[in-house]
């Protein structure tokens, strides 16, 4: 799937983190890590944009350090999107790096969560850098900081609401909420809602009313959409193609539930059939089947 630069703004990776929030526990249902090429692609992509932001706040530095009061006001109306894209942008990092460290408990393993977590601190320090030009920045209006700071309140709030629809299924997403309590809610009430249609409804209403709402607190010019689609896409290359079905949508956790209890249903039957029901992977686990006298008395 090709994404254009051209339309790829900070809001769109919201929109990609609310879909991994939704079927992200499908990943680890499976079992099967995420390609190697997916680890290398988003750690670059990530970096690079990062590099890009902290370059930006640098030149704010030097201009600071310089005393020209209309630079900074310049500085300011160039770079407000870029600041929101930051704080934005957090939603994707914490939720796929829930998402490897679910992965890697799952697979015992100890290799997608570092590499992730490591981007989700360096995004944390750069968050940080754009709270402290929102509280101490000069050449910024008042209306500005208070903007940012409804947004940043905001994109808080969305993303212990997309970790605690994830927590419902696993522990790990609380490690990256903002607020615990607040995403531990959250999954406790997504636990509360039948498996299905009625839960996978709740969780698009969810996200577009997000949508909606980043939407009215950004900037409607991208700061980095080059940067953001690399990103994106290199986010994209976890999503196996058996995780799609036959139209192209993405099958959500009870779909492969049902799937997988219907395959193994039809593997207990054949296995039924054959002439040594211990040799089979799945009835040959049952102490009824290893034991051949208990097996002569059910049979």
């Amino acid at each position: 799937m090709l994404l254009s630069p051209q339309t790829m703004h900070s809001v769109n990776t919201a929109d990609l983190a609310a879909v991994l929030a939704h079927y992200g526990p499908g990943l680890l249902y499976h079992r099967q890590m995420m390609p190697a090429e997916a680890m290398t692609e988003y750690w670059t992509a990530s970096r690079h944009r990062m590099d890009l932001w902290h370059h930006a706040i640098g030149r704010y530095r030097q201009i600071e350090k310089s005393g020209v009061g209309v630079s900074l006001r310049r500085w300011w109306d160039e770079h407000t999107p870029m600041l929101e894209e930051v704080l934005v942008s957090e939603m994707l990092t914490r939720v796929y790096a829930a998402l490897g460290a679910g992965l890697d408990r799952q697979c015992r393993q100890s290799e997608i969560k570092p590499v992730l977590h490591s981007v989700h601190l360096t995004h944390i320090e750069a968050r940080n850098r754009v709270l402290q030009l929102m509280v101490y920045g000069r050449g910024g209006s008042i209306d500005e900081a208070v903007r940012l700071n409804r947004l940043r309140t905001e994109v808080e709030r969305w993303t212990d609401v997309l970790l605690g629809a994830m927590a419902a299924e696993f522990p790990e997403p609380l490690e990256y909420a903002i607020n615990q309590r607040r995403a531990a809610a959250h999954a406790t009430d997504t636990r509360s809602l039948p498996l299905g249609a009625a839960r996978d409804t709740a969780n698009w209403l969810s996200a577009v009313t997000m949508r909606d709402t980043l939407q009215r607190r950004t900037s409607a010019n991208a700061a980095l959409p080059e940067a953001n689609r690399q990103v994106t896409q290199a986010v994209m290359l976890c999503l196996r193609p058996d995780l799609f079905d036959s139209v192209g949508l993405m099958k959500s956790l009870w779909l492969q539930r049902l799937q997988s209890g219907a395959d193994q249903a039809d593997r207990v039957l054949e296995q039924m059939t054959a002439d040594d029901l211990s040799a089979g992977s799945i009835l040959g686990g049952y102490e009824a089947v290893r034991n051949q006298d208990l097996l002569r008395r059910m049979m």
